[in-house]
């Protein structure tokens, strides 16, 4: 950082744009006399919406890199940009040597929902979702009496592609995402169509890991942006989501890898990991583990998962 404006890198969705609001007001709030500038960066996870998304990288060649963080760290690299805002479960579970994780702010709620339409027979519902672990989800959570079809896009494209197709009942998103862009709790209309909004609890259907939280990533060189930036940083919230990556790190997972969870911190300060992960088509283990130390627990978890029975 080389003058007293912070250049902030940032996809151009509407959630991303909320969420890097979200993150100047708590930068300028903690940083009197900061000023901020937006700098909207394309990425591959963006510009490649007809494949699925665990295809991405592959047709991208961006590698084991996070296909909405990569053209964002390469401008972050080549000092474009001084801090990178993301939705933290995008990011890999380790990071480029050249960046830090410098901040999280506050977690918002990690659930998952059901938007449906208020007609649809609960039944048989068909959900559209692009993520493996969530259509891996819903053939557990209901039984195999729901099905999954494929879609892609932001939360406003999601929705309207489901109102718009007949065949199709609900699709799921984050709860994070719809109090962030100031969807009703509950219920709302999609162009005219109304739906409803159901909690999908996070024992049963639990989230991607790292969900819920905002990351600010920097320059591991650039000291003057990572001190105002780690003055944001919420410590609770990134004891747990540390937790969280250092187990993807070892299950060495991305978005192809059916695999959810969270960890909450107890109130004697240590953490509980809960993971629920598939091998092979219908194969689920759910396994928790709590300790003290981030890193310890996710370990422990990864050594009893890797030992159970395929």
């Amino acid at each position: 950082m080389s003058s007293s404006i912070l250049r902030i890198g940032t996809r151009g969705s509407e959630l991303a744009l909320a969420q890097t609001h979200q993150a100047i007001a708590a930068l300028k709030a903690a940083n009197p006399g900061l000023e901020c500038e937006i700098r909207i960066i394309s990425t591959a996870g963006d510009q490649r919406t007809d494949i699925p998304l665990h295809q991405v990288n592959a047709a991208t060649n961006t590698g084991d890199k996070g296909v909405f963080i990569a053209a964002i760290e390469e401008a972050l690299a080549a000092g474009e940009v001084d801090c990178a805002v993301h939705s933290l479960k995008d990011m890999p579970g380790v990071l480029d040597p050249r960046f830090d994780l410098t901040a999280v702010l506050p977690r918002e709620a990690i659930q998952d929902v059901l938007v449906m339409k208020t007609d649809a027979d609960e039944s048989r519902l068909v959900i559209a979702t692009g993520s493996v672990r969530r259509s891996h989800l819903v053939h557990t959570h209901w039984n195999g009496s729901a099905r999954t079809v494929p879609v892609r896009g932001n939360v406003a494209t999601r929705l309207r592609k489901m109102v718009e197709n007949p065949e199709v009942s609900a699709t799921l998103l984050a709860r994070a995402g719809l109090n962030r862009l100031g969807y009703p709790g509950d219920a709302f209309e999609v162009n005219g169509t109304p739906v409803r909004v159901v909690g999908l609890p996070v024992q049963e259907f639990p989230p991607a890991l790292g969900q819920g939280a905002i990351a600010l990533e920097c320059r591991r060189d650039d000291a003057a942006a990572q001190a105002m930036v780690r003055k944001v940083n919420h410590e609770a919230t990134f004891r747990c989501i540390s937790c969280e990556r250092a187990f993807l790190n070892l299950l060495q997972a991305d978005c192809s890898v059916p695999v959810g969870g969270y960890a909450e911190e107890n109130t004697d300060g240590s953490l509980t990991l809960h993971v629920v992960h598939y091998s092979g088509a219908t194969h689920c283990t759910r396994l928790s583990e709590t300790g003290m130390i981030p890193g310890q627990v996710a370990a422990a978890l990864h050594r009893r998962l890797i030992l159970q029975p395929s």
